[in-house]
Order: C-alpha cells, then structure tokens, then sequence
C-alpha cells in the first residue's frame, strides 16, 4: 500500500509542475477486481480462488502519432486478498499478487469522445502467499518471483473535467500471465497461470 501511495504521490507533484501545454504523460488511478480461474494440484484436487480487490496505477508516454497514438506504459497492478480452498492439505490459505510490466500501448481515434485501445508488454510479477498452510504447518516459500506478460485493452472516455489538468474516464482488462509454474504450497497441473484484472478510473493528462 505505500509503494502505491508513493507512486501517486510522485506522479501528482510532476503533474502539478510540467508545464500544461506539453501533455505529453498520463497517470491512470483505478479500482476493480482480480480473477484467478480454478486450478488442479499435482494430485487433481481442486484449488479455487476467490476473486481480490485490485489497486491498478499506469504511468504513460506519448511517443508518436496522432489520431492513432503510440504511447509507452508502465502499469502496475496489486490485489492483497485472494482465499484459497482445496480438499488437499499442504496448500496456502491466500494469496496477494503484484505486477509491474512495462509495455506499449495503441491508442485509436485520439481525438474522439471515446478512444479504444489495445497493450502488450513483459515485466514482473510477485505471489505472496500465507505464512500457514491449511495443515497448519508452516510455508516455506512464502514469496514467489515470476516472469509476467501483460497484454489487455480498454476504453478512454473523454470528460470536460479539468482541475489543474485535464481528466478523462477508463475502462480496462487486462491479463496478468505469469508464465512460471506457480507454487501454492503443492504443485499444480499446467505450468503458467492467467491472472485477470478488470478495472475502471479516471486518468490525468499533462
């Protein structure tokens, strides 16, 4: 939460000084959920996942283009509070997730009242796991490093909102696919893992 609160905090003072005639960057500061489809363990037993809460935050560039636009991004995603329940003992009990992937974006009829938009890029992710098993035992691998591919799409809505700079509206899905067999506390079939994240906000231009 303070890594967050940091980023909002640095990108809203560069706001404020830049001067207002470039609008050049953009921040995007949205709320929504994460989804994680059910999984199998090693065994077959079930492993299901409850959706989280997901704090979303995007910094980007403009690079080139006009009415289709060419924009590098950097989003991050984090979602504190998975549960996990699975008949087999041995599994965490839940699960926070954070993603940080740098990508590029393209952005169609820029100058419309609505500008849909498509994104790609790799980054990094991060599983944080209970501290307990459902056995009760304690989990020896608590956090989890893993190679993350970001790739989703949206929706701006243009606003004649401005204070300081000018606002607009964002609807947006993303997937988070961690491409390293995840560990939660047993193993699981099929390696690499979608982790999907609708959102909605408001983004600043400046």
């Amino acid at each position: 939460m303070r890594t967050i609160i940091s980023f909002i905090v640095t990108v809203l003072v560069f706001a404020v000084f830049c001067p207002a005639q470039e609008r050049k960057n953009e921040a995007g500061f949205l709320l929504g959920a994460e989804l994680i489809p059910e999984r199998s363990t090693s065994s077959g037993t079930a492993l299901s996942f409850s959706d989280s809460v997901s704090f979303s935050a995007t910094y980007a560039r403009h690079l080139t283009g006009r009415r289709t636009e060419l924009l590098l991004e950097f989003p991050f995603a984090a979602s504190p509070s998975h549960s996990l329940a699975s008949a087999q003992e041995g599994t965490i009990t839940s699960l926070a997730s954070l993603y940080v992937t740098p990508s590029l974006r393209v952005r169609f009829l820029n100058a419309r009242p609505f500008s849909p938009w498509v994104s790609g890029g790799v980054g990094y992710g991060l599983y944080q796991g209970s501290q307990t098993l459902n056995s009760g035992a304690r989990n020896p691998a608590v956090f989890q490093n893993t190679t993350t591919v970001q790739f989703g799409g949206g929706v701006d809505f243009r606003t004649p909102l401005h204070v300081f700079f000018p606002i607009s509206l964002r609807l947006e899905a993303r997937d988070y696919h961690t491409l390293d067999t995840p560990n939660f506390g047993v193993g699981v079939r099929g390696g690499s893992q979608d982790n999907v994240i609708a959102a909605g906000g408001f983004v600043i231009h400046f």
